[in-house]
């Protein structure tokens, strides 16, 4: 991949200039970084620092919205249910991570998920690779 490929518009979440294919969404909060990525269909990931349920909510809530696409003005567009979590037309499909002390993370994907392999990182960890 190289950057050309990457479209970074205004009030949107960075993605690859294609239209289908792989999808990938990023978030960070005091020393988390976190990325998801998907090999088609949409996603989107969050993760705030704290664990209380409004926290939990609210990530659930943004990962919609970056699997979406939209900005954080369309936040009165999402809704959460028993079902689970719709925007933009599409139930989310989600999935807690409980990767990361003293924070909530959530990913949602367009489709649903058969695995999902996840795994936490040191700085040193990642650029040993």
């Amino acid at each position: 991949m190289s950057p050309g490929e990457l479209v970074f518009a205004e009030g949107e979440k960075p993605r690859l200039a294609r239209e289908s294919g792989p999808d990938f969404s990023i978030s960070h909060s005091g020393p988390w970084v976190g990325c998801a990525a998907v090999a088609s269909g949409r996603v989107g990931f969050d993760v705030e620092m704290g664990d209380e349920e409004r926290i939990t909510e609210w990530v659930a809530r943004e990962a919609a919205l970056k699997a979406w696409g939209a900005g954080l003005r369309a936040v009165r567009e999402v809704s959460s249910s028993a079902e689970g979590v719709r925007s933009g037309g599409v139930l989310w499909h989600g999935r807690a991570l409980p990767l990361f002390p003293g924070a909530s993370a959530c990913v949602m994907t367009s489709c649903a998920v058969r695995g999902l392999s996840a795994c936490a990182l040191s700085l040193e960890e990642l650029f040993a690779r």
